[in-house]
C-alpha cells in the first residue's frame, strides 16, 4: 500500500470543504483557512482526478506504484505528459514510428522511433537502453543512431529525420519544450531477435529549478527546491513566486541538503528526489510523491506556501494555560489498529535497473514487546526515492513518530493565530510535563480562538547512527522469466581436421543448445575460393554435419528458436597460413621456421624426398611452434616440406610450401 500522505484541511465552518480550484489554490485562500499535505497520517482530501478521458492502463503500468512503468516506453492515441525530477531512467509516449529500406536495399531494414522523455527542458539525455542492454553494447555496432533533443525553447527539428522520413517528419516538428530521443536502428536477427525494443533513457530532469539561496536556476534534486518549481510551473499549481514563503522555502531546502553519514562510510545529502510523475496523477498526487521524498510538509496558509522538509524543528513557542479558552483534552495513546513497530517499504533502486525494490525491514524489539509480542507491519513507497539510506531514515523516523502517542486537542485563544500546521511548539501544562509538539491540525472556532491538534514529536525521532540503524541491503533472488524471443548461440563449434593432404568432405559438430524454445539450427560453409555463404540444406535439428570440399572451408552455424529468433553465430574460420615459411639443414634434420598467425594452435607438416605434393607424407608430430627440428635423418638426406596451419576449432588451411633442405 502506498505511504499515507494526507492533505490536512481546516477551515470556519462550512469552507473546509472548499475545493482545490484551477487558480493557485481556489476558495482556501480566505483568512483563518490553512491546509497542508504531510508525509503522516490519514488521507482526508481526495485526490483530484485527471482532466483528460479516462484511458486504460498499460499492463503492469500503474502509475501510483513506486518506479511502475516508468522505464517502459509506449503507443497511446491519448495519454499524459511526464516531469522528470532529479536523475533516473525514464520511458515514455512513442510519438512517431517509421521504416524505410536500409543501405543493404532491404525493405523496412532501418526503425525509427521518436519517444518523449519530459515535458519540459532536462538538464541532460545520457546512456539509452534497447530493451535491458545499453545502445552502446558492442553487438549494436553500426546498427544503432541515437539523436537527444534536450527541450529548448528554441531547438529545431532533428535534420535525420527530415532527411530521412520522406516527408513524414518536417522542420515543423520541432518539440519546443520536449525533450527526447529520435532513435534509428537497422533491425537484424541477430541484434533484435524479437523486433524493434524497448526505448529508455537516463535523464538528468528539469534543469530551470531556481535556488533562491543563490539566485541561480539550473539542475537541482533538492525536494524542496523541485516542489517550488512545480508549485510555480503552468502545469502545476500555477503560484507566483510571491506566493511561497521564500524564508520557509530555504529552511527546507538546508535541511535537504545536509550531508548525513551512511553504512558505506560516505556522505549523502539528507534528502533527494529522482524519478518522474505523470501530469495525469493531478496536483494533490505529485505534490504527496515529492513532500514523501522529503518526510515533510506543504501548507497553505493565508493564500501562501509553506515548504516543510522532515527534520529536527526548534519550537516557535510554547503553549500553556495562559493560551487555553477551556479544558484540553489529551489522548494518551493511539488506537491499537494505528499502531505499529516495523515498517517495509519499497523504492527505486540504480543498481536494480532502476525497478521497484523492497528496502531492508525494520523491526524495533522494545516496541514488539509494547504489543505484546506481536510484529505489526506498515508498509510504505518512495517512488522518486533511490538511496536505500534516505528510505531507511524516513522509515525510522516514521515508526519514532507513530510510537510518540500522546495527541491533545488544544481551544487556544487567539494568541494561536500565529500559527500554522507543521510548526513545532512546547507544550507545558501544569500536571502534565513540558513535551514538544507538531501541530497537525488548526481551525478557527466559532466562539473566538484557535482549535489546534497537537502530535507529540521529538528530536530524537530524527536521531541517526548509520553504524547501528542502517541495515546491509542484501541481494534480492534474481527472477529468470522465460523468453521466447531470444535464444543462447551453441557453444562450441568443431571441425574433424583431415589427416590427409587432400580430403573430400569436412565433417563438423557444435554443442547443442540447451533450449527449450529451440527449433534447430542454421549451418552455412564458405570455401576459401567462394566469396559468399552458402547456406547447408541437411536436417537442422542434428549436431553434426559433414560438408563436400575439397578445399579449405569455414563454418557459422547459430540457433534457431521456435518464435523464430535467431542467435548468433558460433564461426570456425579458415586460419592463416605461415608465412616467411624457411628450411635449414641441421645434424642429422632439417630446421624449418616461419611466423605463425595467433589463431593458429598447431601444425600438420608433410614431408617428401621430392618436390612432388602427391608423394608427401604428414609427419606424425604436429609442432605448435617454429622454428623446428626434424630429426632422424642422415647426412646429405634432402627432403621437402609442406605446412598446414590447424585453428583451435581444429579447422586447416591452405598447404604452404614446398621449401627444401639437405641434412648435414
Amino acid at each position: 500500500m502506498p505511504v499515507a500522505i494526507p492533505i490536512i484541511a481546516v477551515a470556519v465552518g462550512a469552507v473546509a470543504s472548499a475545493a482545490v480550484g484551477g487558480g493557485i489554490i481556489g476558495a482556501l485562500v480566505g483568512a483563518g483557512t490553512a491546509f497542508a499535505i504531510t508525509s503522516v497520517g490519514n488521507s482526508v482530501f481526495p485526490t483530484r482526478p485527471p482532466s483528460a478521458p479516462v484511458i486504460p492502463a498499460r499492463a503492469g503500468d500503474d502509475a501510483t506504484a513506486p518506479g511502475a512503468g516508468r522505464t517502459q516506453s509506449f503507443r497511446q492515441p491519448l495519454t499524459e505528459h511526464q516531469i522528470v525530477f532529479g536523475r533516473c531512467k525514464v520511458g515514455g509516449p512513442i510519438v512517431f514510428i517509421h521504416s524505410a529500406t536500409d543501405d543493404q536495399g532491404r525493405a523496412d531494414g532501418y526503425f525509427y522511433a521518436v519517444v518523449v522523455l519530459a515535458a519540459h527542458r532536462v538538464q541532460s539525455i545520457g546512456d539509452v537502453w534497447l530493451g535491458d542492454t545499453l545502445a552502446t553494447d558492442a553487438k549494436y555496432n553500426g546498427l544503432v543512431r541515437i539523436d537527444r533533443h534536450l527541450g529548448a525553447a528554441d531547438q529545431v527539428a532533428n535534420a535525420n529525420l527530415i532527411a530521412e522520413t520522406a516527408g513524414k517528419w518536417t522542420a515543423n516538428h520541432r518539440g519546443r519544450g520536449r525533450a527526447y530521443v529520435a532513435v534509428r536502428l537497422k533491425i537484424t536477427a541477430q541484434a533484435f531477435p524479437s523486433g524493434p525494443p524497448n526505448i529508455a533513457a537516463l535523464v538528468q530532469g528539469a534543469n530551470s529549478i531556481l535556488d533562491p539561496r543563490t539566485n541561480t536556476t539550473g539542475w537541482s534534486d533538492n525536494p524542496a527546491l523541485c516542489l517550488a518549481w512545480y508549485l510555480t510551473a503552468p502545469f502545476g499549481w500555477k503560484a507566483t513566486w510571491d506566493d511561497i514563503d521564500i524564508p520557509a522555502l530555504i529552511a527546507a531546502a538546508n535541511i535537504c541538503d545536509e550531508l548525513i553519514g551512511t553504512r558505506a562510510g560516505v556522505y549523502e545529502k539528507r534528502y533527494t528526489v529522482n524519478g518522474r510523475v505523470s501530469l495525469g496523477e493531478g496536483k494533490i498526487a505529485i505534490t504527496r510523491k515529492l513532500v514523501a521524498a522529503m518526510a515533510g510538509a506543504m501548507v497553505v496558509s493565508g493564500g501562501r506556501f509553506f515548504v516543510h522538509a522532515g527534520g529536527p524543528a526548534l519550537p516557535v513557542t510554547t503553549l500553556n494555560a495562559n493560551a487555553l479558552r477551556r479544558d484540553v483534552t489529551i489522548q494518551g495513546s493511539r488506537p491499537r489498529r494505528d499502531l505499529f513497530n516495523g515498517v517495509r517499504a519499497v523504492y527505486v533502486d540504480p543498481a536494480k535497473n532502476w525497478q521497484p525494490t523492497d528496502a531492508p525491514p525494520l523491526l524495533a524489539a522494545n516496541y514488539v514487546a509494547e504489543d505484546g509480542g506481536e510484529a505489526i507491519y506498515r508498509s510504505m513507497e518512495f517512488p522518486l526515492t533511490t538511496s536505500v539510506a534516505t528510505v531507511q531514515r524516513i522509515m525510522k523516523a516514521e515508526l519514532e513518530r507513530n510510537r510518540r502517542q500522546r495527541e491533545v486537542a488544544f481551544p487556544a485563544n487567539l494568541s494561536a493565530l500565529r500559527l500554522r500546521p507543521w510548526d513545532s511548539v512546547t507544550l507545558a501544562l501544569d500536571r502534565l510535563g513540558p513535551f514538544p509538539a507538531r501541530v497537525t491540525g488548526w481551525r478557527l472556532a466559532p466562539d473566538g480562538g484557535v482549535d489546534l491538534t497537537l502530535a507529540e514529536e521529538d528530536p530524537a525521532i530524527w536521531n541517526w547512527d548509520p553504524a547501528v540503524d542502517e541495515r546491509a541491503t542484501g541481494d534480492s533472488p534474481s527472477v529468470v522469466l522465460p523468453n521466447p524471443g531470444v535464444i543462447a548461440a551453441p557453444a562450441t563449434i568443431n571441425v574433424e581436421t583431415p589427416a590427409g593432404r587432400a580430403f573430400t568432405a569436412l565433417s563438423l559438430s557444435w554443442a547443442a543448445v540447451g533450449s527449450a524454445y529451440l527449433s534447430g539450427y542454421e549451418l552455412e560453409f564458405r570455401p576459401a575460393s567462394v566469396a559468399a555463404w552458402q547456406g547447408y540444406g541437411g536436417a537442422l535439428s542434428a549436431t553434426a554435419a559433414s560438408i563436400a570440399t575439397s578445399e579449405p572451408t569455414a563454418f557459422r552455424l547459430r540457433a534457431v528458436a521456435r518464435s523464430g529468433a535467431v542467435s548468433g553465430w558460433q564461426e570456425a574460420a579458415i586460419p592463416g597460413g605461415v608465412t616467411a615459411l624457411a628450411a635449414l639443414g641441421i645434424a642429422g634434420g632439417v630446421r624449418l621456421s616461419g611466423i605463425l598467425p595467433p589463431e593458429v594452435v598447431r601444425l600438420q607438416v608433410f614431408e617428401a624426398s621430392s618436390a612432388n605434393l602427391s608423394q608427401a607424407v604428414k609427419l606424425a608430430s604436429e609442432p605448435t611452434a617454429l622454428p623446428w627440428d626434424r630429426t632422424g635423418l642422415s647426412v646429405a638426406d634432402a627432403r621437402w616440406y609442406w605446412l598446414r596451419s590447424v585453428s583451435a576449432e581444429g579447422n586447416v588451411s591452405a598447404l604452404i610450401g614446398p621449401v627444401t633442405a639437405t641434412a648435414i
